[in-house]
This record gives structure tokens, sequence and C-alpha cells, in this order.
């Protein structure tokens, strides 16, 4: 072989490893993307059923991280510590999961937690802040911080999550 194959070989062995880095990159940021979407999706449905049996959400003092050591279960009085084995009777969501936080710009934070589910509640509605790391087009969700409530998934933060709004 000559010199000249043996670059071609070589350029074409790169522009494949290169490709196939490019798309096993996409397809880890979609999985991540797509668990948090079942995350707050089952956040939702819990807190539903929470509201059916209690004509109200739970409500929180502050704009609360979700998934951490202090409200990691959400039963009958609304999030809080893991839940025990009493509690596993009454709980809507039995483990409140932290996102993956790989890959995310840290614009749903809350209560100094960075790459957070943020929760808001007023009895009668909820707010769960969340970032993807790219859009959803099916579901009409950008890139960056997006917004769940009891009516759905909405682009964009939650207005009673930003600052200006808590003002």
């Amino acid at each position: 072989m000559n010199r000249i194959e043996i670059l071609s070989v070589g350029l074409i062995i790169g522009v494949v490893g290169l490709a196939s880095t490019l798309a096993v990159s996409s397809a880890r940021e979609r999985t991540r993307d797509v668990t948090r979407l079942a995350h707050v999706r089952e956040l939702q449905i819990g807190l539903e059923l929470f509201f059916n049996d209690h004509a109200a959400y739970p409500v929180v003092a502050e704009v609360t991280p979700l998934g951490r050591t202090t409200t990691a279960c959400l039963s009958e009085d609304g999030f809080g510590a893991p839940c025990t084995e009493g509690d596993t009777q009454t709980a809507y969501v039995e483990f409140v999961p932290a996102p993956p936080t790989k890959g995310l710009k840290g614009e749903s934070s809350c209560a100094g937690v960075q790459d957070a589910y943020c929760y808001a509640s007023d009895a009668s509605s909820f707010a769960i802040q969340f970032e993807l790391e790219s859009g959803n087009s099916l579901l009409k969700l950008q890139k960056g911080a997006n917004c769940a409530t009891e009516d759905g998934f909405k682009a964009g933060a939650c207005p009673v999550l930003t600052p200006a709004a808590s003002e």
C-alpha cells in the first residue's frame, strides 16, 4: 500500500469513529431526557392521586427541590423524608427521584440545589420546573427549563418559579 491509500483508510476510519461517537452521545442525551420526563410524569400522577383524596395539592412554604432526603416520598402528609414501611400503604409516590444531572446547565435550580425538579403549589395548582438537554418536538418542549402543571407540560420556565414572580 502506498501512503495515499493508508491516509485514505485512516481518514475514513476517523470519520466513521467521529460519526459513531456523535450518535452515541445524542442517544445518551435523549435517554436522560426521557428519564427526566418519566420522573416528572410520575410526579404529576402522584400529585393528581393526592388531589383526588385531599381536594388540594401538597402545599410547600417555598419552592422545593424534589428527590432529596427531605422530599423523597409523597405520602398522606405531602412531600417528606423517605417512606417508611407504614407509609408505603398510603404513599402516592414511594420514591421521588432526583433528575439525572449529567448534561444539564443549571436552568432549573431552587433552594440552593442545582439541576433539580423544583416544586411549588398553592393547594389548587402546582408547578414542577425541570430541565431538558434537548427539545422534544412531540411534547412541544424546549431545550432548557420547562414546566409541568396539573394541565400538562409547557415549554419554558414555570412563571410561578421565576425570580421576578416571587419578588
